[in-house]
């Protein structure tokens, strides 16, 4: 819309150009220096509305005076929805901040408040806070940044970092465990040898009747109280820690072992069958009483693996899978297990999802964690599933991925390189 005389008179009179009618020759200047003072003023709402923060102008109190085009979408508000409204109403959790974050304004100090967790639009999520006065005006500019998918990520570089360094921590526990764990077994062999099959050694014979006995008399009793099968445990245990030591040394160290190609859906199908018949999982929860479901892409291609340690991993999340939902009392146990490629960072994929019980974002954070169990002392190593991440992760360069909610069941991904 064109200026009116008296319009002209008063910006002139503003600028000290004098009475209109004697100026006229500062017409078209005065009309150049209105269109630059719209251009910059477009220019710098353009950029402010094109920045990815969050950024709302507030006057002297608190009331909301300009709303970017991201605070827009971050509240799902309109500026003429909250114009003028004082921002302790759109941001309710800055109420008990607001009187320090004013006296910060009115001395000219930057107030920050970072890792804010709020609740918007029904979601959880974790914002940072700045709030700086503008020099020479009375208004102040607040900047929010949604962090959350940041913050998660650190937690994530941080947990493997941790896991790292904790893994380094137990191989040097498992060299130190080796030295007293071969005693015990070849201790254990020893005392096998000396009251089992081999009674007829002449060494035992001579033993026994110096004690005034004979080798099929201690024999028998050591059967009949039960010590012989006592000896067989010891030394099945301490088998079964040799192989923990070994998987943990496997894994903290170098891998250069030669690998082969094979399918995933020949090991998945083999492991299937190996659980079927896994003692410990007969003993505890007979996995015969699991439905399975499977969705195996026909067209996988075989992919460098070292086929045990793959198939011990699997086993490892069908047992934790199968213990969960016995443990929750499960009426329909299921596990559903799917194959296929995702692309394009040529990676065979393997989601194992159960019905179980779920678990908490705490418990998922430690999950792969070594020595860290639910169980109750003695009823669980802890190793089981740090094992399987650093066979995935280290020795094959692949992703063990865990997502779940507590009563929404849990969902391994595994995902190893194609070539």
């Amino acid at each position: 819309m064109p200026f009116e005389k008296d319009q002209h008179n008063e910006l002139e009179n503003l600028l000290g150009l004098g009475d209109f009618s004697a100026r006229k020759s500062y017409y078209p200047e005065l009309q150049l220096k209105i269109k630059e003072l719209d251009n910059a003023k477009d220019y710098i709402t353009s950029i402010i509305n094109s920045m990815p923060s969050v950024i709302i102008g507030l006057n002297s109190d608190f009331n909301i005076v300009h709303w970017n085009n991201t605070a827009e979408v971050f509240t799902g508000k309109k500026f003429q929805d909250v114009e003028q409204l004082n921002i302790k109403d759109i941001f309710p959790m800055l109420t008990d901040e607001l009187d320090k974050i004013k006296e910060n304004v009115s001395s000219h100090i930057i107030t920050n408040i970072t890792r804010k967790p709020i609740i918007l639009n029904n979601k959880r999520i974790i914002i940072d806070i700045t709030i700086f006065p503008l020099d020479n005006y009375s208004n102040t500019i607040m900047r929010i940044d949604d962090v959350t998918e940041r913050i998660k990520l650190e937690e994530v570089l941080i947990q493997n970092e941790k896991m790292l360094s904790v893994g380094g921590l137990a191989a040097g526990m498992a060299h130190e465990i080796l030295n007293p764990l071969g005693g015990i077994l070849q201790t254990a062999y020893v005392i096998q040898n000396r009251i089992g099959e081999k009674s007829e050694i002449p060494a035992n014979k001579k033993a026994a009747k110096e004690a005034g006995t004979t080798v099929e008399a201690i024999g028998n009793y050591l059967r009949l109280r039960g010590i012989t099968t006592m000896i067989d445990r010891i030394s099945e245990s301490g088998k079964r820690i040799s192989a923990i030591v070994d998987n943990i040394l496997s894994f903290a160290r170098t891998n250069h072992d030669i690998r082969s190609r094979h399918n995933l859906n020949d090991l998945l199908h083999a492991t299937l069958k190996l659980s079927l018949t896994d003692y410990n999982m007969k003993k505890n929860y007979d996995f015969k009483h699991v439905k399975i479901i499977k969705h195996f892409s026909p067209d996988l291609p075989s992919i460098p693996c070292e086929e045990s340690k793959i198939q011990q991993v699997l086993l490892n999340i069908l047992r934790n899978a199968a213990e969960a939902m016995h443990e929750s009392n499960i009426e329909n146990p299921e596990i559903e297990i799917s194959t296929g490629i995702e692309e394009p960072i040529r990676m065979a994929v393997v989601e194992i999802r159960d019905n179980g019980p779920g678990i908490s974002e705490e418990i998922k954070k430690r999950v792969f964690e070594p020595f860290f169990t639910t169980k109750p002392s003695g009823m669980g190593t802890g190793l089981g599933l740090s094992i399987s991440y650093f066979i995935i992760k280290e020795n094959h360069g692949g992703e063990l991925i865990i997502e779940s909610e507590p009563g929404r069941g849990t969902k391994f991904i595994i995902k190893l390189p194609l070539d």
